[in-house]
């Protein structure tokens, strides 16, 4: 009887965290024109704001590939499992980090809406806290 119960017991906590394990996805947030802003308060250059972010991107394990003057791609790998991308745009006064593209994030797009499993905001806001302060440092 007792184990008949610790089964049971078992069984319902295990059909109850299913759905804890199952993220929902939610909007992606693109973060658009960042104003950047440094120590000093002095103007920077392109060639800064573009090594803040390569230090930056360094540091949070995101590699980086440069497209043209002003735009940067982002990848981020965690696992072997989940890969994000990101697409940088800067100049010497704003930056912006946009949705490039995912796999095995469960991105979907909904009404020109794109969804995604919840920890792509949570890098994203990671690689911009650390582009600010590396901002800062200039």
């Amino acid at each position: 009887m007792k184990s008949t119960l610790s089964l049971l017991l078992l069984l319902a906590s295990i059909i109850m965290s299913t759905p804890a394990l199952a993220r929902s996805t939610v909007p992606a947030i693109n973060l658009d024109n960042i104003a950047i802003t440094s120590a000093s308060g002095a103007s920077l250059k392109d060639s800064d704001v573009e090594q803040a972010i390569i230090t930056a991107a360094g540091i949070n394990q995101w590699s980086i590939t440069k497209k043209e003057p002003g735009e940067i791609i982002a990848k981020l790998v965690v696992r072997n499992k989940h890969m994000i991308e990101v697409k940088i745009l800067y100049s010497a006064t704003q930056y912006s980090l946009l949705y490039s593209g995912s796999d095995n994030m469960k991105y979907e797009l909904k009404d020109s809406t794109t969804y995604i499993h919840p920890f792509y905001n949570k890098w994203v806001a990671a690689l911009r806290e650390s582009i600010d302060r590396e901002l800062l440092r200039r």
